[in-house]
């Protein structure tokens, strides 16, 4: 049998999202449970034709459009293949066997995928008890060990916390030469951005994805912003062809109805708010959340309340598979009558939710090294 480099032996397996999600109410994965502004559809359907459709790809007009989208210049952006092309990209570049990552814990998983795939280590350090991000245990970190690159996200998945302006400052001025990429997958519904300083940190990677609030997830489109010195680097180590014509496409029309978007954004936060005060009321233990999405900890019964929920056609995320994650469940947040329907389902099953304090399941999940891994 032949076998992989050892980097990919070591590997655990992914666990993609289970399938047949269509038609039910997706409160799973942080998508947009609306859809995409109708007119990207529309517009879509009038420009398909066979003669696009043998074209490879043009992007130059496409870089130009959502780069004044984004008040960058085309030199300062690179199109991805949504945000997980975009750490592949980094990681190519960037990232020699033994080379080192630095997250905190717990934290969207395929940072450390892609880097491991590589060939490079990890270090994490966990949130505190208060769910606070460990800004002077990052810095210190940062001035002893080697770092070729850190990877946070802001807002934060699984935790939904945002990492305060000042803390991000004073990473990228304690590390001039590690590179550091802020995830903006969710700032859309957060409302704070870092994007401008790329201008004034050369350090500094910014990512965007159009698969969160512009619903486009099945299109896989993202955006990467840096310096023209780093995206000149990072362009060398992409696939040319890395983005498809429909999903430039797709973005370019969906950014002329980001009214819409923002529309949708806001009722997200306000439906979020809702969701919070229930939890709250009825002594849940929940994350405050800067994202579409709520981590709450209901106990033992997590598996079975998600099965009962997913028996509703209500879909939400269990990790209880991740023994150090049990009894936590993850509700992205949606609409108004989306929200209300799930609150009503789980009021059925208050009997099942544990309300103690949740703090000693925490720690045990940010305190196993191997925790969070495809969850």
């Amino acid at each position: 049998m032949i076998k992989p480099r050892p980097a990919i032996e070591n590997l655990k397996k992914y666990r993609p999202p289970q399938e047949g999600r269509s038609g039910k109410l997706r409160l799973d994965f942080n998508e947009n449970t609306l859809g995409c502004p109708p007119q990207v559809i529309r517009a879509l359907q009038r420009v398909l034709d066979p003669e696009m459709m043998t074209r490879y790809p043009e992007y130059d007009e496409g870089r130009r459009t959502l780069a004044a989208y984004f008040r960058v210049k085309p030199e300062e952006m690179l199109l991805t293949n949504g945000t997980d092309d975009a750490l592949k990209t980094v990681c190519d570049t960037f990232v020699d066997p033994g080379d080192m990552l630095l997250v905190p814990a717990p934290t969207f998983p395929v940072y450390e995928f892609f880097h491991r795939v590589s060939g490079g280590e990890v270090t994490r350090i966990r949130y505190d008890d208060r769910f606070r991000f460990p800004t002077d245990e990052f810095a210190a970190t940062l001035k002893k060990q080697r770092i070729r690159w850190v990877a946070l996200g802001n807002p934060n998945n699984p935790t939904g916390t945002q990492i305060p302006k000042p803390a991000l400052k004073a990473l990228l001025l304690a590390a001039p030469e590690t590179v550091v990429l802020v995830d903006e997958a969710y700032q859309d519904f957060s409302g704070q951005t870092v994007l401008p300083w790329i201008r004034q940190y050369p350090n500094l990677i910014v990512t965007r994805t159009f698969s969160k609030a512009f619903g486009l997830a099945a299109l896989r489109m993202g955006c990467l912003f840096a310096s023209p010195e780093l995206i000149e680097s990072l362009q060398r180590g992409q696939n040319p062809f890395t983005v498809n014509s429909l999903a430039l496409l797709c973005a370019c029309i969906a950014i002329r109805y980001s009214a819409q978007v923002r529309k949708y954004a806001e009722a997200v936060r306000a439906n979020r708010a809702e969701l919070s005060r229930w939890l709250k009321a009825h002594a849940i233990p929940f994350v405050p959340s800067a994202a579409n999405f709520i981590l709450t900890r209901v106990g033992e019964h997590a598996p079975e309340i998600a099965r009962r929920l997913r028996d509703k056609k209500i879909l939400v995320r269990d990790w209880s598979y991740d023994p150090k994650l049990q009894g936590y469940l993850r509700f992205t947040v949606g609409s108004r009558p989306q929200m209300r329907l799930l609150i009503a389902e789980l009021e059925r099953l208050k009997d099942l939710i544990e309300t103690r304090d949740g703090k000693q399941a925490w720690n045990a999940m940010v305190d196993d090294p191997s925790t969070g891994w495809f969850t």
